[in-house]
């Protein structure tokens, strides 16, 4: 089963904007503005139109869009070509399609320490 094989859990929209902090199980996308700190053992899926500015720690991202601080990814993170990254990237995996951008600082290869 592939990250988007997940049944779908809950879709946080486009045009829309979010703050505060979200936790959640499951499969989670983003497509619109989130302000703050996410936090799951499951999938965020974050959409070429998605936005996060804050703090992510989710067990597994697959990144399409832009996330600005710091991202902790305890499995798996695929940074798909759309993808704008500026911050500080903790993963023990990553995987990264050509076109993507990176401005970030990069520890990859051990889980991410809290």
């Amino acid at each position: 089963m592939s990250f988007s094989d997940a049944p779908l859990n809950a879709l946080l929209g486009r045009g829309a904007v979010y703050e505060g902090d979200l936790s959640f199980e499951g499969r989670v996308r983003l497509d619109g503005l989130f302000r703050g700190r996410i936090y799951t053992d499951e999938v965020l899926e974050i959409g070429p139109e998605g936005c996060v500015e804050g703090e992510v720690d989710a067990a597994i991202v697959v990144l399409a869009g832009q996330v600005e601080g710091t991202l902790n990814v305890r499995d798996h993170l695929l940074v798909q070509a759309t993808a704008h990254v500026r911050g500080h990237v903790r993963a023990a995996r990553i995987e990264v399609r050509p076109g993507a951008r990176f401005a970030a600082t990069l520890d990859v290869g051990q889980e991410p320490q809290e």
